[in-house]
């Protein structure tokens, strides 16, 4: 695809290209955007589809309706719903490895920048999405918080304590609470956040302007930025905490 403007629908994603921005827009509004087995699937098909396309720069991941992500899809994921069978250990590390954990690091290594855009509820899984991205940029009265912690168990991603540090990332996985994207972006869960009638305009600026950063070495810029939490072992904790995350299922929740 050259540059110029393009929309291409799947069953739950609208993906849409401008000039070197792409964007990904999860499309089940009815739905608070909850991510279903038909979402998880069309969120690696739309970033294929990005990641192919050598005249895009910039990867803006954003939604439709009155939430980014409400998390997972209670009435059937493949993070939630048992396999035939039930979980068992082999079971759910092919399923949630594959079919879960990977989309988190996928869109933290994806080889473009990577923006995501947060105007309303973002909790849970929505938040692992938006931790995965390079940089978010919040509405100061979106929604953020992990409030599935309030079953027990431990989270999915090391980003958390990461980003935010030890104490308020415990503030928020510990209780369950939510913030607004103004405390958000004071905690460092997010960038940084505007007003929600300039959230379009201030992520389009922004991507506009890194777009246009020559391809290859952005992605260099990239490569380093990363490989510098790799040093500091950033795969190892993905790993560990896609175990931990796992090991909830075998859990007596008492």
């Amino acid at each position: 695809m050259k540059n110029g403007s393009e929309i291409k629908e799947f069953e739950t994603i609208i993906y849409e290209k401008k000039g070197k921005v792409a964007s990904i827009i999860l499309n089940r509004p009815e739905k608070h955007n909850a991510l279903s087995y038909q979402l998880l699937d069309d969120l690696d098909a739309s970033l294929d589809y990005a990641e192919a396309d050598e005249s895009t720069n910039v990867l803006i991941l954003k939604a439709n309706g009155k939430s980014f992500c409400s998390g997972f899809d209670l009435k059937g994921s493949y993070y939630l719903t048992p396999p035939e069978g039930g979980w068992k250990y082999r079971s759910s590390y092919n399923i949630l490895n594959k079919k879960v954990y990977a989309k988190y690091r996928r869109i933290f290594d994806f080889p473009k920048v990577t923006i995501a855009q947060i105007h309303a509820r973002c909790t849970d899984a929505g938040c692992y999405l938006q931790l995965s991205c390079d940089i978010t940029v919040a509405a100061d009265e979106a929604l953020f918080g992990h409030p599935a912690q309030k079953w027990g168990g431990s989270q999915s991603t090391p980003l958390w304590q990461l980003f935010m540090g030890s104490k308020k990332a415990r503030y928020l996985l510990m209780s369950g609470r939510l913030i607004n994207g103004k405390q958000a972006a004071d905690m460092g869960l997010v960038s940084i956040s505007v007003s929600g009638d300039k959230l379009e305009e201030e992520v389009n600026a922004l991507a506009s302007e890194i777009a246009e950063i020559p391809r290859d070495g952005a992605l260099h810029n990239k490569i380093a930025m990363n490989t510098d939490l790799r040093i500091l072992g950033v795969d190892a904790l993905f790993d560990y905490y896609a175990q931990m995350n796992r090991y909830t299922r075998f859990i007596n929740k008492e």
